[in-house]
């Protein structure tokens, strides 16, 4: 019974987080998507449809599933999508740093780096990045285990 509500403690936790991160994201791309429209024209192996899809499209997908995810709204759906939001931002933080590309992905709009939210949400194509998508791959991993009820019958 404890082990169920720490789980679902820390689930809600990881909600709030990767949630928010998604509207936070989202928002400031729709603000201003110059540094989205950027980095995606970097990645030369995507068509150029693709790349207008993902320039307009992305911000608006990432702030209604974070906003569904915060909400527990439509779950089976939600907490895969967000799983292969953050995979894809993974895979373009590995493909980047590989790639020796030096730019700020567009991650969260253009904040400012001196600020401590840009220090700590930083933007630029490195091994925190990486670290840190992995780990919000990890919390998005964790939001798929349900625990089994401890009300077996002996």
């Amino acid at each position: 019974m404890i082990k169920q509500k720490i789980i679902s403690s820390v689930q809600f936790l990881f909600r709030i987080i990767l949630g928010g991160l998604l509207v936070f994201a989202g928002i400031l791309k729709v603000q201003d998507s110059t540094t989205l429209f950027e980095s995606v024209a970097y990645i030369t192996w995507l068509p150029i449809g693709l790349k207008s899809l993902i320039i307009d499209f992305l911000p608006w997908v990432e702030i209604v599933v974070g906003g569904l995810l915060i909400l527990h709204v439509f779950d089976k759906l939600m907490i895969p999508l967000t799983g292969l939001i953050y995979a894809s931002f993974l895979i373009f933080a590995i493909w980047g740093l590989s790639s020796g590309i030096e730019i700020d992905c567009g991650c969260f709009g253009d904040l400012d780096e001196s600020s401590f939210l840009g220090a700590l949400l930083g933007s630029e194509i490195s091994i925190q990045m990486v670290i840190r998508n992995s780990i919000f791959v990890l919390m998005t991993g964790f939001l798929f285990w349900q625990p089994e009820p401890n009300n077996k019958k002996e």
